[in-house]
């Protein structure tokens, strides 16, 4: 399985969580497919605030192709996406609030 591509800036913030945000059941769905990829990354605690950033950051429809993954291994599409969503302001935004 190809890794993320967390970019330094994003791995040297994560220095802890946060409370789960309350998320629709798609966004449960992506999250569950989102958490081993980011966990593989990172300890457990920060690539669960790192998925729950991502899944906030994704456009709906793009959460609804990650959340059809859930129970299953993610596809390369699903990684090559997750690559893409974490690379957007909005994830390191939403990691800096997490830690303020």
């Amino acid at each position: 399985m190809r890794p993320l591509g967390c970019c330094a800036t994003v791995a040297m913030a994560l220095m802890g969580g946060g409370a789960l945000a309350e998320l629709s059941q798609s966004q449960l769905a992506a999250l569950s497919v989102l958490s081993p990829l980011a966990q593989e990354q990172l300890d457990r605690k920060n690539g669960q605030a790192l998925a729950e950033c991502m899944v906030l950051a994704a456009e709906a429809e793009e959460v609804s192709r990650i959340a059809a993954f859930a129970g299953m291994a993610p596809s390369p599409v699903i990684i090559d996406l997750a690559n893409e969503i974490i690379q957007r302001p909005a994830v390191l935004s939403c990691l800096t609030e997490k830690l303020s």
